[in-house]
């Protein structure tokens, strides 16, 4: 088995956003159709009745990305979505939709991701002689990643930059974080989607759930940011499947 190249990964970074609403029109939708009436939405942005810019749902195979509601604003109820890409079939009235996690995908350049885990013991000695070995606490995954430096902050009507969704502000500032606990400080999920060229390998998802950036180190000179942090879980997510 070759081994793996960046070449043939994605990189994610993804909130926490889910919820779900029914299509309103009684004439129902059709293929092609890019604007859907909605109501009865609930999810876990807030308010509950918001659905934001970003947010994508699944209709049959397909995967929608919202790019525009009404009203525009963030006081909600969001009563209409516009979407890319447009509708494959019909969606008919009271159908329900489920809304998934935003996600953007970073560019990583000449950069890398790599990650840590750690497990603690203690030993227990009997008259200075090693006896029995016990777990100690919990170790966290840490993390560390280091993509391309294009900008800090992202000008009106541009993609969001992984600077600010990391940190959850600007055009991320309506992300959800993804942790369970939204007393929690935000976090987002890491995700590396491998991808192998050859046939009969099966892709891999790996998730760095609950990610907290703890440092971020810019480099003009290199064009890179460097990320290290922590995720509230002691080993990483993963999974084999044709994903790609």
């Amino acid at each position: 088995m070759a081994r793996i190249e960046l070449r043939n990964t994605k990189v994610y970074i993804e909130d926490g956003f889910a919820g779900t609403a029914l299509v309103n029109n009684a004439a129902n939708y059709v293929a092609a159709d890019v604007t859907m009436l909605i109501d009865s939405q609930v999810t876990n942005s807030v308010p509950s009745t918001v659905v934001p810019v970003g947010a994508r749902f699944v209709i049959g195979a397909v995967t929608h990305t919202v790019t525009a509601k009404l009203p525009a604003d963030n006081t909600g109820p969001t009563t209409s979505i516009t979407f890319s890409p447009p509708l494959a079939g019909a969606v008919a009235d009271n159908d329900e939709i489920t809304f998934i996690s935003q996600r953007l995908e970073i560019k990583i350049g000449e950069g890398d991701i790599s990650w840590t885990e750690a497990r603690e013991f203690i030993y227990d000695l009997d008259r200075d002689k090693l006896d029995t070995v016990r777990q100690g606490a919990d170790q966290p995954v840490s993390a560390e990643m280091s993509f391309t430096y294009e900008w800090v902050k992202s000008q009106s009507g541009q993609p969001m930059t992984p600077v600010e969704a990391l940190k959850g502000i600007g055009p991320a500032s309506q992300w959800v974080s993804s942790s369970a606990d939204l007393c929690e400080p935000y976090a987002v999920n890491i995700r590396v989607r491998h991808c192998p060229p050859c046939g009969g390998a099966q892709d891999e998802d790996v998730v760095f759930p609950d990610f907290r950036w703890e440092s971020l180190d810019f480099s003009l000179a290199d064009a890179s940011i460097s990320v290290s942090g922590q995720c509230n879980v002691t080993e990483v997510e993963s999974a084999r499947a044709d994903l790609c």
